[in-house]
């Protein structure tokens, strides 16, 4: 077998799609505005983040209801610098997102934090301490 997986897409179900792309729009990611129930965007690195209205995905497959507890996947985001870590996550909170982890220093070498989507996903910011 020759199959091989040539880029990754990272899809997002969310009850309110404005919300959710403001949210992701924080982290500097330059979305466009939906034309339909569907977005995306490119990121760093070559990958893709996109957005589904609820009402899509549920159509796709019948039988699908949004999730009711935190999932098992989170999103992480990679800054260059450790303070960074600090004031992504203090304009995310400051803007009326929850901050499920306060910025600190992990034992595994990095400057790290979480943050919680509109939907519930958790979003990691992290920094490879030197």
């Amino acid at each position: 077998m020759d199959i091989r997986v040539t880029s990754t897409v990272v899809e997002i179900a969310t009850s309110d799609m404005a919300r959710a792309l403001d949210f992701y729009r924080l982290f500097g990611l330059d979305i466009p505005d939906p034309d339909g129930p569907h977005v995306e965007v490119e990121l760093p690195g070559g990958n893709t983040l996109a957005f589904d209205d609820e009402q899509i995905i549920a159509g796709m497959h019948p039988g699908w209801t949004p999730p009711t507890q935190q999932g098992r996947v989170a999103l992480a985001f990679r800054v260059s610098d450790p303070s960074d870590v600090d004031a992504l996550y203090e304009i995310i909170t400051g803007a009326g997102h929850p901050g499920a982890l306060k910025p600190f220093d992990a034992p595994w070498g990095q400057r790290y934090a979480t943050v919680t989507d509109p939907d519930g996903t958790s979003v990691d910011l992290f920094c490879v301490l030197s």
